[in-house]
């Protein structure tokens, strides 16, 4: 990208650009977000309503084999009348892990000292366990009795949390939920008198949070990787902006310079009018020529410039807009110039094609052909050749203008078509500004090297070529001299 395309070079770009990359990362990072809480949500919830179908599972198991539950006298330690023992050796609660309250950790490691005497649970076969990598404790509580069913059990609850469990699903009618002070989730059953209580830990729930934690990761880097492209990708978005303003704002500069000097040449004519009021006006005639040549001058700047500002008629849509002889128009232009190149010594040559039509605004591509026509005549030496040539190629209708002399520089061809722009500097109109001591002849005198000109008729012949779909280049050796060609569509 060139340099003068850096969005940075405008103040009022820079904020643009600025408030484009924060609008993009406020609505990446509010999908991301919005994204990834909806991931955990959806996986946290699957992981809880799994664990409850399994503990709802265990119960029902528990509560259609009543062979299990033991029949024992309660199991609690002394003085806690509330829990039921288990008098199984090999199914005692030190035998299973311990699941739910602060002593988990303690608990899970001494189970995995005692694991030879945990039987495993039965895996294979059409009933087998899908659910024995959670770690359930199913207990039996009847009046107060509380047994633990050791067989369908892969884990345990610590007594005191167990007491606390069970004291608050006494007073609870739901059939699984959580328990959010004892750490447990639960499912119940009811068998006879009693209730079968499945339980598990809360914590076997909670994988979302690492899950939460790489999405996090993840949104970061995602995050870090869109910001990069989106302060590369600005710069090239808002790249045509910024030329776009440069060009403007050069377009600004150029046209209030050009405008400058006529007004400068006919403020000094009227100075000069008013400082010899007591002549004649015939005798003042050379000051009101000025005057008159320069309005005219203006004017026509300033009608170019509005062809330049005018958006392109809806009569150059192809579509709607009916054919015309560009064969014709092409003579007609040609012979207008013909007397133009007669009086300059320029020999010229035509060879156009008949029947070629196009479609398009007639009065534009006038304009068009004329631009071509009288930058040809404009900058060929006396004694020089202007050579135009129409015909037909490729579905297109192909029109060549090519004069003779001092070739254009290779720097120069890429900005032919810029507005304002002129090649050879030397034809830059100038006038000077009447001094102070009130001589206002140097500006009045002060004449362009070359009749008009101001650098916009080739701006204006590329507008009427691309509004009609068509392609207008330059090219210039030594050897062949400057070529325009244009292509336009054919009807």
């Amino acid at each position: 990208m060139p340099p003068d395309a850096d969005p940075g070079a405008s103040p009022l770009l820079r904020k643009l650009r600025l408030k484009f990359i924060a609008v993009n990362m406020g609505l990446a990072a509010l999908v991301l977000t919005s994204s990834f809480a909806t991931v955990c949500y959806v996986s946290y919830r699957g992981d809880t309503d799994e664990i409850y179908r399994t503990l709802m599972q265990t119960a029902e198991r528990a509560a259609v084999q009543p062979q299990l539950v033991p029949n024992h006298g309660p199991l609690s330690p002394e003085g806690d009348p509330g829990l039921g023992n288990n008098a199984d050796p090999g199914r005692t609660l030190e035998s299973q892990r311990t699941i739910g309250g602060a002593d988990r950790e303690e608990d899970a490691a001494e189970a995995a000292e005692n694991e030879e005497s945990f039987a495993p649970p039965e895996i294979g076969g059409p009933h087998g366990r899908r659910d024995a990598a959670l770690p359930v404790a199913v207990y039996y509580d009847e009046n107060g009795t509380v047994a633990h069913i050791a067989d369908q059990s892969s884990a345990s609850v610590s007594m005191d949390v167990l007491a606390e469990a069970i004291a608050t699903l006494r007073h609870t009618e739901d059939p699984y939920g959580y328990l959010p002070e004892c750490g447990l989730l639960y499912a119940k059953h009811a068998m006879g008198p009693g209730l079968v209580v499945a339980f598990a830990d809360a914590a076997e729930a909670n994988a979302w949070q690492s899950l939460a934690w790489a999405l996090a990761g993840v949104g970061l880097g995602a995050l870090a990787l869109l910001l990069a492209l989106n302060v590369l990708f600005s710069r090239w978005a808002l790249g045509p902006v910024q030329r776009a303003w440069s060009q403007q704002q050069q377009f600004i500069a150029d046209a209030s310079h050009e405008l400058k000097t006529p007004l400068t040449v006919i403020l000094a004519n009227n100075a000069i009018l008013r400082q010899r009021g007591d002549e004649t006006i015939a005798s003042q005639g050379q000051w009101i020529e000025s005057t008159q040549m320069e309005a005219e001058r203006m004017q026509a700047l300033v009608t170019d410039m509005l062809d330049l500002a005018r958006p392109a008629p809806a009569g150059t849509q192809r579509d709607t807009v009916d054919a015309i002889d560009f064969s014709r128009l092409v003579e007609g232009e040609a012979l207008t110039f013909e007397s133009v190149a007669f009086e300059k010594d320029i020999a010229w040559e035509t060879a156009v094609a008949e029947n070629i039509a196009v479609r398009g605004d007639t009065r534009r591509l006038q304009r068009l052909v004329a631009a071509l026509l009288d930058n040809a005549c404009k900058y060929t030496d006396p004694g020089g050749r202007v050579t135009v040539r129409l015909g037909a190629a490729e579905h297109a209708a192909v029109l060549t203008v090519n004069n003779t002399g001092t070739p254009i520089d290779a720097a120069d061809l890429p900005h032919l078509f810029d507005r304002f722009y002129r090649a050879d500097k030397a034809r830059t109109r100038t006038a000077e500004t009447p001094n102070s001591s009130g001589s206002a002849e140097a500006a009045s005198l002060a004449t362009p090297s070359t009749p008009g000109g101001y650098g916009l008729g080739l701006a204006i012949a590329q507008d009427i070529a691309r509004a009609h779909k068509g392609i207008l280049t330059a090219a210039s050796t030594p050897a062949a001299g400057t070529t325009f060609t244009l292509k336009l569509p054919l009807a």
